[in-house]
Parts: structure tokens; sequence; C-alpha cells
């Protein structure tokens, strides 16, 4: 077995910290102020925004409806189609259909929100409910990643896999300074030990189970 180049694993660790901290800078920001936001949810109270649009259905789109009403179910794409060109609606979460009055309602959740969206194939006419989350509420699901799609949730998962590497990497390279090495050593088991010790001493927990 080799043995490890001392000066290129400093010299690389070096480098991988300098340009992940720097290419992490927005991130980190974003989740060290989000993690304190979701640590105090109070703050959210009265951070939402409702709103309505109403509008006509295309006239293709309401005549194919009224053509099929029996199997209406069949136009679901077209209809899903349409709200993601109009409205930017993806990810329908649910689809209701009430055959007698041919109403069809979609359920998209959002980060922060939903959209409620009723099409009345009858009066042709689209009535969305919506409501919207303010900065805070925001970037306190991005955080959770809850309803943040999948591109936003392999955002979270490379981020954290770079913060393990960025914290690492500040180990190695602490061990390079010979000065400041058993100070620092002293300072990361503190920092492993008093989360520790907050966990078993104050944090609510069930005890005695076999």
């Amino acid at each position: 077995m080799a043995f490890i180049n001392k000066r290129a694993l400093y010299s690389t660790s070096r480098a991988l910290h300098i340009y992940i901290s720097t290419a992490l800078f927005f991130l980190l920001i974003l989740f060290c102020v989000s993690g304190i936001v979701l640590n105090h949810v109070d703050w959210l109270k009265g951070d939402k925004n409702n709103g309505q649009v109403t509008a006509m259905i295309p006239a293709a789109l309401v005549n194919k409806a009224n053509a099929q009403l029996d199997t209406l179910p069949t136009i679901y794409p077209e209809i899903e189609a349409y709200l993601a060109e109009q409205y930017a609606l993806t990810k329908v979460k649910s689809i209701e259909w009430e055959k007698e009055d041919a109403l069809v309602m979609l359920d998209y959740p959002l980060p922060a929100g939903f959209a409620y969206a009723e099409l009345d194939f009858t009066t042709g006419e689209l009535n969305l409910d919506y409501q919207t989350g303010g900065f805070l509420s925001l970037i306190g699901d991005l955080h959770k990643g809850r309803h943040s799609g999948e591109v936003w949730s392999w955002v979270i998962d490379i981020s954290a896999v770079l913060m393990i590497l960025f914290a690492i990497t500040g180990m190695i390279i602490l061990f390079q300074n010979r000065k400041k090495r058993l100070a620092g050593i002293w300072i990361t088991v503190l920092g492993i030990a008093t989360p520790l010790v907050i966990y078993l001493c104050w944090v609510p927990q069930i005890k005695g189970m076999s």
C-alpha cells in the first residue's frame, strides 16, 4: 500500500476547502437562516398571501370536454398541460371529477403554499385559488425540501455532501498546522460533546423502554 503524499493531501484539501466554501456561500447562508426560522415557527404567523384568479377556459378544451363528459378523465393530460402552460403549475397532487356538474378540480402543492384549480366545463370558467408564503415561509420549506420538486431535492443532497467535504478538509488543514493543532482538536471535542450533553440532559425523550 502506497504511503499518502501529505503535501499533496494538504494542498488538495486547502484548494477544496476554499472552492467548496465559495460554491456553497449562498446555500450555507440560506440553510443557516432557514434553520433559525424553522426553530421559531411563530415568526411565520401571517406570512401567507391568498389570491384568486378567474379566467375562461380555452374554447377548444371546453368543446373537447363537453364532447366526452362521460369519459372526462381521458383529457386530464390536456387539462394539466393547459394549467402548466398558463400558470406554470406542475406535479399535481390529486384530481377530482364531479361528473354531474362537469367539474374537474386539481390540487397543486407548492413550497409554503398551494394552488387549487376548479374547471367548470358547463360555464367554461376556471377558478384558481392559491396561497403563497412570504420569504421566511418559503426558505423554511426549501430547507425541508417540502413540495420543492426533485431538482431541488438534488440541490439539498449535493449541498450536504459538499458540506461534509468542507468539514473534513478543514480538519485536514488543521492537522497541518502544528501550532494550532492541539487547540483545534480540543475545540472539536468540545463541539462534539456539547450538543451530546445538551441532548442527553435537556432534550425530552422517553426512557426505560426495553
